[in-house]
């Protein structure tokens, strides 16, 4: 192959991995190669919008948290996006940050210097591009579209005029000086078309001179010697290749993918590593404290046959194409999830639960069959946002090819137990209320009572599943024995490595973990290039 000596090496271009290639490339002469082990994001049903359901399944990593009693003995789904643009290319697209609390907790309990609150809102304000929110809260000339849908069904209307009959807020901006209430999401979009970090960062630098795109590349290992990382072998078309870095070595796979990473490299716990037949370099805890958002699907079905069920299928779902092809208006430039509700159900003064309402019924897990047969009918996703359990990702062998082994300890904690069940008793309280009441025929997800606590809990462990947040298994921190990277985001231990994705979160963030994701590499990226704070401040 050509010249494989670069500056930077990203492993990974996802939501993270395409911010960084994006700065890296805009702001210095530097050299880059961009490895993603996923495919062309050119898909239709990547760009709708609507088309989310269809490349999920057929664009991710098809990881699965072992069997554990908390959850009922249940193989559950991790999914994670294995196309370019990572998960950013198959989401919700749901702009969610979080609290400022959220991010004041890793400075002040986890060591995450400089990652507070206000470090983190100059990054959000420095990604977005929001085509309607212009306060102190908010960035228009960032990279990343955020705009409003482009499309609402009389169903999410509902959702919301019961969520203030239940006496919560109608708010415009939960990502401003407050969270909690009720509305409508804005969504990372743009014109109708999904607007992942591959279609706004990527796209800007994608035929740069410097940047060497290597799509379907599966990563076998970090190459380190003498305690630097030297570069990265990895596989295409079935030949290995050896890529040097003079720089840097950056992994933004992701938090199981960052995790596998590493531990292929040698650099993790050393059980872990000598089961899997690989030599250890530097003992870190990789792959440890693993933890992820649930929630459960409470479903009911509804009187009119106005639902989006069937919406997908013969003359009505060529009527949406054309309409969306051709105006990029309707039904497929929706998310599905179009509305929110943000609830502290515990009186603490922040939001600990968190709706996402769909105009439909949720049929992607059914442990009951409940939904056979069913047709018309909504969904309100109900769950917990700070969970307390923590698992752990382990490769299995040295062979990259191998998934790596994920003990998620879901519901682990009782903490989390009760806030599942407290989140599902506030989603049957929104169904009561009359703006949803009046549409509804039976709510059959959970049926049961909703003083029920025993059955409410079996629910909860029966149906409980991850929203495909996985976060924290290469954690910042001070110390190598409870964090694998400092605060600039370099592995303690080991030169010219560094980390930047969900795996570096010391806890997970009060929502969707996308936009967080993002402006973790956009500080990254500042970390990497050496911008000093006081540039930050002036620009």
């Amino acid at each position: 192959m050509a010249n494989q000596t670069f500056d930077y090496i990203i492993i990974g271009a996802g939501s993270a991995g395409c911010v960084i290639a994006y700065n890296i490339l805009t702001q210095t002469n530097s050299s880059v190669l961009l490895l993603e082990a996923g495919g062309s994001d050119n898909n239709l049903f990547i760009k709708a919008p609507g088309g989310m359901a269809k490349v999920i399944p057929t664009k991710s990593w098809p990881y699965m948290a072992e069997p554990e009693t908390y959850t009922q003995n249940r193989n559950m789904d991790v999914l994670q996006g294995r196309v370019l643009g990572g998960g950013s290319s198959i989401n919700g697209m749901v702009y969610v940050r979080g609290q400022r609390s959220d991010y004041d907790a890793w400075e002040n309990d986890f060591g995450a210097t400089g990652w507070n609150g206000d470090s983190m809102l100059h990054y959000f304000i420095k990604a977005e591009n929001n085509e309607a929110m212009g306060n102190r809260y908010h960035g228009d000339h960032g990279q990343l579209y955020v705009s409003e849908n482009r499309y609402r069904h009389p169903m999410s209307d509902a959702f919301v005029r019961a969520g203030q009959q239940a006496g919560y807020e109608y708010i415009v901006d939960h990502n401003g000086a407050r969270m909690e209430g009720v509305g409508f999401y804005q969504t990372t979009t743009h014109n109708g078309e999904r607007a992942s970090t591959a279609r706004t960062y990527l796209k800007q630098v994608r035929d740069h001179k410097n940047l060497k795109l290597q799509l379907n590349a599966m990563v076998s290992r970090v190459e380190i010697e003498n305690g630097r990382a030297k570069g990265v072998t990895y596989k295409v078309h079935g030949h290995e290749v050896t890529a040097n870095a003079r720089k840097e070595v950056i992994v933004s796979a992701g938090a199981i993918g960052s995790a596998k990473v590493l531990q292929l490299s040698g650099v993790g716990p050393a059980d872990v590593l000598a089961r899997a037949g690989v030599k250890q370099i530097a003992e870190l805890p990789v792959g440890k404290n693993f933890h992820d958002h649930l929630h459960m699907s409470v479903n009911a079905t509804i009187k009119e046959p106005i639902s989006l069920y069937g919406q997908d299928k013969g003359l009505k779902a060529l009527r949406h194409g054309i309409e969306w092809v051709f105006m990029r208006s309707g039904v497929l430039t929706s998310p599905i999830l179009e509305a929110f509700a943000f609830i502290d159900s515990t009186g603490s003064g922040r939001p600990d639960v968190q709706f996402h309402f769909l105009p439909i019924l949720d049929t992607w897990d059914d442990p009951d069959l409940n939904q056979k047969g069913q047709t018309h009918g909504v969904t309100i996703k109900a769950g917990h946002l700070q969970p307390k359990s923590r698992g752990e990702v382990e490769i299995r062998s040295a062979n990259p090819e191998d998934l790596p082994k994920i003990r998620a300890a879901y519901l682990e904690k009782e903490e989390d137990v009760q806030g599942q069940i407290r989140a599902t008793k506030l989603a049957l309280n929104f169904f009561a209320q009359p703006a949803l009441a009046d549409h509804v025929v039976e709510i059959f997800n959970p049926n049961c009572a909703a003083d029920d606590e025993a059955a409410l809990e079996d629910y909860v462990r029966r149906v409980s599943r991850t929203v495909y947040h996985p976060v924290g298994t290469c954690r910042i921190g001070q110390s190598p024995t409870d964090s694998v990277v400092d605060p600039e985001l370099k592995v303690h231990g080991i030169e010219g490595l560094r980390v930047a994705d969900s795996s570096v979160m010391p806890h997970i963030p009060s929502g969707n973990t996308n936009a967080p994701t993002i402006a973790i590499a956009e500080k990254a990226s500042d970390l990497i290039l050496g911008i000093s704070d006081a540039v930050k401040a002036a620009s």
